[in-house]
């Protein structure tokens, strides 16, 4: 379990960081979390994270869904309204669901598990693994499922990719590359992958409960537009184009308007997370590529569905919106760059270096209510 113990103790040494930062220079009042734990120094220690997404998977938890909460799947407010719908749960669920992530990468590619773990706990966006968040489970269930299916287990692998899907949609992703690892050598033995009917299956039991609930099956599709999220013709496409054009007309004008004596504006803003948004899909692309090439196919081919389905779902203004924290889930991208710096020290360090000030600052950021992803 050195994986996960190695996981867990960079994630607290940066979450202690961060909340004394907050301790440091505390945040006004108007956006402080009113949420709170067992007392001021938990307030602090379990607060410090609980931003922006935290607050809808606590009141699903305690008070159930309505028609603009349906877009967050199911199992990780289910486990809250379980144990506990409380900030302390919720992050320590998510910090243990993080280190059984660690695990399972440290084991779907042993030979780069040192550094695979080393770049999951430095991920830019990673503090949502200490906040009421359900990316640390989902990753858990995710790469749980295709270690299973790398191992030739098709039932475990059902079953963590059913958890997968009941966690986030984006699970349906893993779909493909569990067939591709779990074909049968004879058509006869094509049963076998029957189990991987679970992850469908878990989509399909969410748009029951849903229908029962809300009167809407497709009401966790519908919910995106509150994020103005939509899913065009083209799907995928039009996605790309999109988030083209949304990043080439950032880029220009943010910088056809740089220096001015005024200051920039929320639409500079925009204009900039553009630019850089677009920039990190061609290196998650190009990343995609090194995983196909580098780890298998299948974490290649895992990786690319994943890109293509955030590319079919994009939010007007802002195509890309939440990329970041998509490809924390995208565990092959982490494989990718563990591979590309394997023997060679030098690139190694400051890939590290990299990943650890991005984290540290990107952290902190978000604990002070600044939108990060």
């Amino acid at each position: 379990m050195r994986p996960f113990a190695t996981f867990v103790w960079i994630r607290l040494l940066f979450w202690i960081g961060t909340a004394l930062a907050l301790l440091w220079a505390p945040l006004p009042e108007e956006k402080a979390p009113t949420e709170r734990g067992w007392g001021p120094l938990s307030d602090l220690f379990f607060g410090t994270f609980v931003q922006w997404d935290a607050r809808w998977f606590l009141q699903i938890a305690r008070n159930g869904y309505d028609e603009t909460s349906a877009a967050f799947f199911p199992l990780y407010p289910l486990v809250l309204h379980v144990l506990g719908s409380s900030i302390v749960t919720g992050t320590l669920v998510s910090l243990v669901a993080g280190g059984v992530a660690a695990w399972a990468i440290a084991a779907i590619a042993p030979h780069l598990a040192r550094d695979a773990v080393l770049l999951l706990a430095l991920f830019p966006t990673v503090y949502v693994f200490s906040s009421v968040y359900s990316d640390g489970l989902f990753l858990a269930c995710s790469a749980s499922a295709f270690l299973f299916a790398q191992r030739g287990r098709a039932l475990p692998a059902g079953i963590a990719g059913g958890l997968a899907c009941a966690t986030r949609l984006l699970g349906l992703a893993l779909l493909p590359a569990l067939v591709l690892l779990l074909w049968p050598r004879r058509r006869e033995e094509a049963w076998r992958l029957a189990p991987l009917l679970l992850l469908p299956a878990a989509v399909g039991a969410y748009a029951l409960y849903l229908d029962r609930e809300l009167g809407d099956a497709f009401a966790f599709s519908s919910a995106q537009l509150h994020w103005e999220r939509e899913t065009p013709a083209l799907g995928p496409i039009t996605g790309l184009w999109w988030s083209i054009q949304a990043g080439a007309h950032g880029a220009r004008d943010l910088l056809g308007d740089l220096p001015r004596a005024q200051g920039l504006t929320q639409a500079d803003q925009v204009h900039f997370w553009n630019a850089t948004h677009l920039v990190l899909l061609a290196v998650a692309g190009w990343l995609t590529w090194v995983a196909w090439r580098r780890v298998s196919r299948a974490a290649g081919l895992y990786s690319l569905v994943t890109l293509v389905l955030v590319l079919s779902a994009p939010s007007r203004g802002f195509p890309l919106v939440s990329l970041p924290r998509f490809l924390l889930g995208d565990f092959p991208i982490v494989l990718a760059v563990a591979a590309l710096v394997e023997g060679r020290p030098r690139a190694r360090q400051w890939v590290l270096v990299g990943f650890g000030a991005a984290c540290a600052v990107a952290g902190v950021a978000f604990s002070r209510g600044v939108w990060v992803a």
